[in-house]
């Protein structure tokens, strides 16, 4: 038996691997969400093997992950359905409801960035206790333009973790192309690497590998050893030397794509 989980992130390539390494008689169980993001590569596999009916389907309708009364969960099935969400934002006049969602209709770039920013420096942090290196994180569906992943992480190390917050005693950034990598910077791997050293905080655990999309913080710049000590979040310490920073890039904003880690 062969099992597939997100099978949304499977492209034609792919599947043509799987298939083919497939013997006769092998039970095939895909699992995943059409309402998901598409694969990067070619095609819409999941979505069109149901689609076309030849394969047994089982759908699963129970909400476990979030309280059924979310609003997440309830604009989430509205937008699936080609329904509105934009008037169904408010508490509907109970105070005592938390609200988890809200939508801010902004149609200046230039005013939304601010948005985002204010959100992130302290709106956030007041409404629900929320700091933003522990509690947020900006998700953008392009990497250019005023809202894409490169101007939004530029303004908010900006605003979020300035120079003048460090001491000039220390090494507190490095250039690298056209980024500066500062410690407390929010950072993300961008690509599979099977050979860096890690080890965990406790000094009990080690190993090799840090993947895509795993993220962490800098927590030193070394220019004696040019190299740069990452803080992941599964508490995994790794170092990087000042040429393998091409791995790596601000996390602060991710496309919706690399949050899933494709």
């Amino acid at each position: 038996m062969v099992i597939v989980d997100e099978m949304s992130m499977v492209d034609l390539y792919i599947m043509n691997y799987i298939l083919k390494g497939i013997y006769l008689g092998t039970k095939l169980i895909l699992l995943g969400d059409v309402n998901q993001l598409p694969s990067v590569g070619p095609g819409n596999i999941l979505k069109d093997i149901i689609q076309s009916e030849r394969i047994a389907t089982a759908q699963l309708t129970e909400i476990f992950r979030q309280a059924e009364e979310s609003k997440i969960i309830v604009n989430s099935h509205r937008v699936n359905e080609g329904e509105t969400f934009t008037d169904e934002t408010k508490n509907d006049g109970d105070s005592s409801k938390q609200q988890d969602f809200f939508y801010v209709n902004e149609s200046s770039q230039a005013k939304a960035l601010d948005t985002v920013i204010s959100l992130c420096t302290g709106r956030l942090e007041s409404y629900g206790n929320y700091e933003f290196f522990s509690n947020i994180q900006v998700l953008s569906p392009t990497k250019k333009g005023t809202l894409g992943t490169k101007e939004l992480n530029r303004s908010l190390q900006e605003a979020l973790n300035p120079l003048e917050e460090h001491s000039k005693e220390s090494a507190a950034q490095k250039a690298h192309g056209d980024r500066v990598f500062r410690i407390g910077d929010r950072v993300m791997q961008i690509k599979n690497n099977y050979d860096i050293y890690w080890e965990k905080v406790n000094e009990v655990e080690s190993g090799a590998g840090i993947f895509n999309g795993e993220m962490g913080a800098i927590k030193e710049i070394d220019d004696t050893t040019k190299a740069i000590e990452i803080l992941f979040d599964d508490d995994k310490k790794a170092w990087y030397e000042f040429g393998d920073l091409e791995q790596l890039e601000h996390s602060y904003a991710v496309t919706i794509h690399k949050s899933q880690r494709k």
